[in-house]
Order: C-alpha cells, then structure tokens, then sequence
C-alpha cells in the first residue's frame, strides 16, 4: 500500500478540533480548489497537444511541430509541479538532454523520454479521478462550513409559495412544494444545524486534507523524475564499509600500473 505523502504545509496533529483550527484545511482547500480552475486548461491544452503530435509524427516536414507539442506538454506539468507549494514543495523534475544538436536529436530526446509519457498520464489519464476527487472533498468540506454559519443568514432567505405567499427560512433536504425534508425558520432550529454542521465540520477537515494528500501523491508518483534502480548499489559504495575501503584503495603492494600490466 502506498503511503500518503504528509505534505509539509499540511502537517495535523491532535484530535479533529484542532485540525479544523489549523491552516492546514484552508491550505488544502486553496490547493484543490485550484486544481478546478487550472486542471480542465490542463487537460484541454495537453490533450490537443498531444493529438496534434500523434498526427505531426506521421508527416516529415513538421517535426518541429512535434518538437513543439512536447515542449507544450512540459510546460503544463511545470504548472501543475508549481502548484504543489501550496501544500508543499514543489515537485521536482528531469527530463532527458538532447544527445544530438538539432531538431531530430530534440524529438529523440523529447518524444522518447518516459517523463513525458508521465506527465501526460497525468495531465490526462489522471485528469477525471482527480478532478471528481477534489470535487467531493470540497463539496463535502463547505457544505458543513455553511450549515455552521446558518444562524447568520437564514433569515434573509425567502422562499414563494404556490399560493404567492412568501415564507422566510431554508429548505433542507427539498424544494418548497412538499417534498420531503425540513425548514429552518427558526433561531432554534438554525443553531441546531450548526451545531450537527460543526460536528460534521470536525471531520470533513480531515477529509479535505486527506485529499490534498492523495492529489499531491499522484503529482509526485507520476511528475518527479523516476527511480535509479542502482541508486541502492551506489549508496552501498558511497557508504563507510567494507566496499567503500576497497574501491578507495588498492591492495597493499599492488599498484595500478601494475595491476593493469598483470
């Protein structure tokens, strides 16, 4: 199981009363909220660019346009590796350098880099679960907030009737026609539901911030640069050990002239 990354703007500690008084919900709020606004322009952008490359690879007198359409693609998951420092650091990233001067050698270097293939998967493979992801958190997070502030506007909302009437209060669970649900005409009433809306606040500032955790861990499993499979290997040698001393220094009464020349 993959562990959520804490996010270093996002730490919690205590029960829930002291995380909904923390920043640590706002923070998070602010940084899903964003992902609503910018992560459709993502998603737009990098999948034309991305379409648009498929079709210029398969004519030879546009791979500058190729060329373009990756670094289009670059360019938007630098945004969404900046937006991280609202709840974090900002995701860190290496693309591979063009091993060859000219256009060919860039489409190499950008077409066949595994990061680009990463940031696509999640500028638009990840695109509809993140998305709905951030939206339910939200939804679940300010709805409570609003109940919470219910006592100070519930007055001022009034509702017509069939019969032309006006009535003044909230309708919760229904519209104002018989439908199922409750009225909140009353003071009593309405600092009642703040106090279910409060309770309920408590723990929706949990899940809000547990949200921002698993967009921010989908940012950095798919945007950071990918593992070293012999990052173990080298840290072993780099390490004080047994290793280490016989890498540093030849064996006694060997040298490497003459280590070369047996």
């Amino acid at each position: 199981m993959i562990a959520l990354r804490p996010g270093r703007k996002l730490s919690v500690r205590g029960g829930p009363a002291r995380t909904l008084l923390s920043a640590a919900p706002w923070r998070a709020t602010g940084y899903l909220a964003s992902y609503l606004l910018a992560g459709p322009v993502l998603f737009a952008v990098a999948a034309l660019a991305v379409v648009l490359g498929l079709v210029f690879t398969q004519l030879t007198v546009t791979v500058a346009l190729t060329v373009g359409s990756a670094w289009v693609i670059r360019c938007l998951a630098q945004v969404e590796r900046g937006r991280a420092v609202l709840v974090d650091e900002p995701v860190p990233y290496a693309y591979q350098e063009a091993a060859k001067p000219g256009l060919v050698g860039q489409l190499k270097a950008r077409c066949g880099d595994p990061v680009t293939f990463r940031d696509i998967a999640c500028l638009v493979l990840m695109f509809p679960f993140l998305l709905l992801l951030d939206l339910l958190a939200l939804v679940a997070w300010l709805v409570p907030l609003a109940g919470v502030s219910l006592p100070l506007w519930f007055w001022a909302v009034n509702s017509r009737q069939a019969d032309g009437s006006s009535l003044s209060g909230v309708w919760i669970g229904g519209p104002d026609d018989g439908d199922p649900g409750f009225r909140i005409d009353s003071w009593p009433a309405a600092l009642i539901t703040a106090a279910v809306c409060l309770g309920l606040s408590l723990y929706a500032a949990r899940l809000v911030v547990a949200a921002a955790r698993l967009h921010l861990t989908v940012a950095h499993t798919l945007l950071r640069p990918p593992p070293d499979p012999l990052a173990r290997a080298k840290r072993i040698l780099t390490e004080p050990g047994p290793l280490a001393l016989v890498s540093a220094s030849p064996l006694p009464g060997l040298s490497l002239s003459e280590g070369h020349s047996s």
